[in-house]
This record gives structure tokens, sequence and C-alpha cells, in this order.
């Protein structure tokens, strides 16, 4: 039986293992990476089994260095031949003031989350190319590439919005070959991103919230299934906000 096959990027912890744990509930086979937290990502894994899906890999990836986004590429090269989903989740978010940013922390957070976003998906691309019938990339952003950073750092605002080029960019270019590319702009979320705000800056940002809190993981999440299902076939290009009404179009 053949398996729709994902690989999920920041899996370990907030929406990256929502979004694993939705897709497990569909019947997707995975791959999920991890940073630096495997003992978390080791029990993400245990819980998408338990969830439904058929296959869990896990792998630790560093979206900075190519030589481990290539190792990753020919683990599943070798293991599955080819992908349906590709989930660009991972990334990294300081709150450091804008002047106090460094050129360090600034390579940093936009080699992370852009760079590594564009060198994943061309990177995965053959695996794409491999598999039959629907194939989808969902690239997380964030409202900050949108308004412009308030609480974030500056610099993750920047490579926020350069994710939200890359997926218009990239879904113009693999159109023809049937590769659906889409973007998700999650709001605050309850996280370990948010979690480093604390005391007044928290409670501020809470009440900016139109809809009265911060949203959770699975509230993201399940578009994210959505847009890697066959049933989003005809979507491409799109990007969906998730953020309990702050931005409003």
């Amino acid at each position: 039986m053949t398996f729709r096959r994902a690989l999920i990027t920041g899996a370990s912890s907030g929406i990256g293992t929502a979004a694993a744990l939705e897709l497990a509930e569909i019947g997707c086979a995975l791959w999920i990476t991890y940073s630096g937290r495997a003992a978390e990502a080791a029990e993400v894994a245990e819980q998408c089994r338990a969830a439904g899906a058929p296959e869990v890999h896990v792998s630790q990836l560093d979206l900075r260095d190519g030589s481990s986004i290539d190792a990753l590429i020919a683990d599943l090269t070798l293991q599955w031949g080819a992908l349906h989903v590709l989930v660009n989740n991972g990334g990294v978010c300081p709150y450091t003031p804008y002047d106090e940013i460094d050129a360090d922390e600034w390579d940093l957070v936009m080699e992370t989350n852009a760079r590594g976003t564009f060198l994943l998906t061309r990177a995965a691309l053959p695996l794409l190319r491999a598999a039959s019938g629907d194939r989808s990339v969902v690239n997380i952003s964030s409202i900050a590439g949108q308004v412009g950073a308030l609480q974030t750092g500056l610099h993750y605002a920047a490579s926020k919005g350069a994710i939200l080029a890359l997926t218009r960019s990239f879904a113009r270019h693999l159109a023809g070959e049937g590769i659906r590319v889409n973007a998700v702009t999650p709001g605050p979320v309850a996280s370990a991103i948010t979690d480093q705000l604390q005391g007044e800056g928290r409670t501020k940002l809470a009440s900016s919230i139109p809809l009265g809190d911060f949203g959770q993981p699975a509230d993201v999440a399940w578009i994210i299934a959505a847009l890697a299902s066959e049933r989003s076939r005809f979507i491409t290009g799109a990007t969906y906000d998730v953020n309990g009404g702050v931005r409003i179009d």
C-alpha cells in the first residue's frame, strides 16, 4: 500500500509537533526533523505512530548547513525515493531589539529561516518530482513577515517576509509540474517562541488579539494538513492567516 509521505522540519515542539500529529491522523508516513531536542523528537515520533502514521523516521537537521540538508535528502532518497509533502517549519526567533542585533545574529536568523527554506525546498524537488499524484510544499511564515516586527526581532520579520516571497516564486515556477506551494502565517501562538515573552509584554500582546488570547499550535496545524492533502489540489501561491484577527485584509 502506498501512503502519502511527508517531511516536516522543526517537529520537536509547537506548530511542528501539532502538524506532525495532524498528518499522522490522516495516514501520512512521516519524516520529522529536529535541531537540538532529540528526546522530544523521539517522543513526538511515538505519538505520531500512536496517532496512525504507518511509518515515522527522525533526523537531526541544521538548516544552516548544506551538508546536513544533503545528508537528509540522501536518507530520504534511499528510504523512500519520493516525497508528497514538505512542511518548512523549522526556524529560530530571537527577540533582540533592532539596535542590538549584530551581524552574526542577523545571519543566524536569515540563514536558518529564509536560506534554509530555500535550500531544503530546492534539494527536495527531485523527490517531489518522483512522487505521483498531488505534491505540496507548505511554508510556515508569520504575521511578522506581513506587518513587520513588533514583539519579535526585526531580523525574524525580515526572514519571514522572505519566506512569503519564496512561496510565491516557487509556486509560479513549479505549477507547471503540478507541485503546489503555499504559506501559513500564524499570529501569536502559545509555543516556545511566545514563551520568551513574560509579564507585561505577554499580557499586552494577548490583549491586542481581537479573539482574546493566544492561539494553539493545533489551530495552525489543521490548515497545514489541509494544504498538504489532495483536497487542496487547486490551491497554490496562497497565504493563509491564522492570527486571531490581529491582521484582517
